[in-house]
């Protein structure tokens, strides 16, 4: 299984290492973390408008553990990003790194697509 493309937003080889080489194991931890963090996108969103900030970097706490077991190295840094801003209770940060969490894990969402395609 080419996994290639997807080099551009997940360190592929210490993740492959990980995961004593499984392909198949990454792709679909990769699947259950882009469900998971797609569903929470408008919950994220509701956080900040809602100035829980204590909530909003809880969670981006959460994420960042996943992303950086998966090794997706663009993901991380918004992801950190966006913790930081929540514990700074800067609203507009926060909005401006989930619109560029949204953009990598859609960009993410698209290179996983084209694997199924192949």
């Amino acid at each position: 299984m080419d996994l290639s493309n997807l080099s551009t937003e997940i360190d592929l080889e210490a993740t492959l290492d990980r995961l004593c080489g499984d392909s198949a194991l990454l792709l679909e931890v990769l699947d259950m973390f882009l469900d998971e963090f797609t569903n929470q996108q408008s919950s994220l969103s509701s956080q900040v408008h809602s100035e829980d900030y204590a909530g909003l970097a809880s969670k981006a706490h959460y994420f960042k553990g996943i992303a950086q077991n998966l090794g997706l190295l663009k993901f991380l840094s918004a992801i950190q990003s966006l913790e930081k801003a929540a514990k700074e209770h800067n609203a507009s940060s926060c909005i401006q790194a989930l619109n560029s969490l949204c953009e990598i894990t859609d960009h993410i969402l698209v290179l996983r697509k084209n694997i199924q395609a192949a």
